[in-house]
C-alpha cells in the first residue's frame, strides 16, 4: 500500500506502478532542491498536452517522461519529470526555484479548465543501485542503475549521499536542468532536449511549438549542450560567458557547474563547432569533455 498526498487530502492506492516506475527506493542522496506538483482534474491530459513539449494524450499510466514548458518564443521556462498516476492525476517534479514562476505562468490556462495545481509536501532524492528496499515513494529510473525518488519527508530513503554527487552524475551525462537564473534563456535544442527525448515533434500545437518545430524541420541549431572542463581557483558562475580565444567573442554560456576533483565540469550551451576552438572560461583555458557514454572524437 502506498499513500499519496494531494494537497491537504490523502488518497490511498493499492495499485503498484509497472516496471517503468516503481514504489520504494534504493540508496539515495540527501534531499535535492526540487518541488513536486500534483495536477488533478478530468481534463489534466488536455491541459498539460497543450502547455508542454510532451504528448500527454498518449501517455501511459505510471510511465515517467521528461519534458519542458516553453514561452511563446519557444524558450524553456522549466524542465520537468512527470508521472500519470491515474487518469485524472499527474505528479510533476520541477526545480524549486522555478516553481512559483510556473504556477504564475499556468494560472491563466488553469483558470478555464477543470484541473487544479497543488503543491505536495514531498521531497526528492537521487539514487544509486543497491539491493536495499524502502517503503513508499515514486522511483523514476535514470541511466546506469540510478534513479530519482519522490516521497514524503516523514518517510525518507534510508541511506544518503551528497546532493553534489547527484549533480555530478547528471552533468557528466548531459542531463541539464533549468533553474531560476536560466528561465527563458534557452531553446530546447540549445540544451539537447530534442536529442534526449524531451520533445514530441508529432504531437501538435503547444505554447512555443511553432518556433521549436521550425528549427527542427527547417533549420540547424547554432548552439548545442557541451561539457567543458576548466581548472580555476574559483567556481565559474552560472550564465558566465564562454570566450573564443582567437576572436575574444562570446560563443556560449554556463548552464550548470559542479566541482570534480581538481577541476570544474560545466554544462554549457555553445556553438556547435566548439571542439575545434581554443576557448576560455573566466580567463582560464577550457576544453571540451565527452559526456559519459560517449567516445572522444
Amino acid at each position: 500500500m502506498v499513500i499519496i498526498r494531494h494537497g491537504g487530502t490523502i488518497t490511498e492506492t493499492r495499485q503498484p506502478f509497472d516496471s517503468d516506475v516503481t514504489y520504494g527506493a534504493k540508496i539515495v542522496s540527501q534531499n535535492l532542491s526540487d518541488h513536486i506538483f500534483s495536477f488533478d482534474g478530468a481534463d489534466v491530459r488536455d491541459v498539460l498536452h497543450g502547455q508542454t513539449t510532451r504528448n500527454f494524450k498518449a501517455l501511459d499510466l505510471h510511465h515517467p517522461i521528461d519534458g519542458a514548458f516553453c514561452d511563446l518564443k519557444g524558450r524553456v521556462i522549466t524542465d520537468f519529470t512527470a508521472v500519470l498516476t491515474s487518469e485524472t492525476t499527474v505528479l510533476m517534479r520541477v526545480s524549486k526555484g522555478v516553481a512559483a514562476l510556473l504556477q504564475e505562468h499556468l494560472a491563466k490556462y488553469l483558470m478555464f479548465s477543470k484541473t487544479k495545481m497543488t503543491t505536495l509536501d514531498w521531497h526528492c532524492w537521487g539514487c544509486s543501485d543497491s539491493s536495499e528496499s524502502a517503503t513508499s515513494g515514486i522511483r523514476v529510473p535514470r541511466p546506469d542503475g540510478h534513479s530519482e525518488v519522490w516521497s514524503s519527508p516523514s518517510n525518507p530513503p534510508a541511506h544518503a549521499m551528497p546532493a553534489n554527487k547527484w549533480l555530478l552524475f547528471r552533468i557528466k551525462r548531459g542531463l541539464a536542468r533549468i533553474h531560476e537564473h536560466s528561465v527563458g534563456k534557452y531553446l530546447p535544442q540549445d540544451l539537447n532536449y530534442d536529442l534526449n527525448g524531451f520533445v514530441d515533434f508529432d504531437k501538435g500545437c503547444y505554447t512555443g511549438q511553432e518556433i521549436i518545430a521550425r528549427l527542427h524541420y527547417r533549420g540547424q541549431p547554432k548552439r548545442r549542450l557541451s561539457l567543458l572542463t576548466v581548472r580555476s581557483s574559483t567556481q565559474p558562475a552560472s550564465d558566465e560567458r564562454i570566450i573564443d580565444s582567437a576572436t575574444g567573442k562570446s560563443i556560449g554560456s554556463v548552464v550548470e557547474v559542479v566541482e570534480n576533483e581538481d577541476a570544474f565540469l560545466c554544462l554549457c550551451e555553445v556553438v556547435t563547432d566548439v571542439a575545434t576552438l581554443d576557448i576560455e572560461l573566466g580567463g582560464n583555458s577550457a576544453k571540451t569533455t565527452p559526456f559519459t557514454g560517449q567516445s572522444a572524437e
